[in-house]
């Protein structure tokens, strides 16, 4: 699979997830270097918010959107990106913003999920729902990496399976 960066295509190393498919249980780190299980944080549906660097302004402005749209949804959702746990702290005091944030940095759920960019070691860009089952219901591979997810279809989703 490929996406682009302005004109650049970036290529999407592995099978990518698809509609269907299954999440698997792979280890992510929290904000504290602590390893945590993915499946420990899914309880139902689930909305899940990928972002390739939080130090970019379409990753900051995502992660504020769904970060604020958690406060008022009755489902979790849940940030990752491949930055480091303490990037991600970072971020979360810097923008006065507590969320369930975590880090693939040693790359299991990006490799796992088909969704790491080739050129930029990092995540691709893209929103998922997933049901009780773990399995997914919804999926949102940006286009083009520099824009935002599509959030009013993306809660049209999740609202519908709620």
């Amino acid at each position: 699979m490929q996406i682009k960066r302005d004109k650049q295509i970036i290529n999407i190393v592995g099978e990518v997830l698809k509609v269907g498919d299954t999440l698997a249980d792979v280890e992510l780190v929290d904000r504290q270097h602590q390893p945590v299980n993915l499946f420990n944080f899914i309880d139902g549906l689930t909305v899940i918010s990928i972002v390739p660097d939080i130090n970019t302004k379409t990753c900051d402005i995502q992660t504020n959107q769904f970060a604020s749209l958690a406060k008022e949804k009755n489902y979790p959702i849940i940030t990752i990106s491949t930055n480091s746990p303490d990037d991600i702290q970072h971020w979360c005091q810097a923008s006065n913003v507590d969320m369930l944030y975590l880090s693939d940095i040693n790359r299991h759920f990006s490799k796992a999920a088909g969704l790491l960019m080739a050129e930029y070691d990092k995540l691709a860009r893209t929103v998922l729902v997933v049901d009780e089952n773990k399995v997914v219901q919804y999926i949102e591979i940006v286009a083009d990496m520099r824009d935002e997810p599509d959030y009013q279809r993306v809660l049209a989703a999740a609202d519908q399976l709620n």
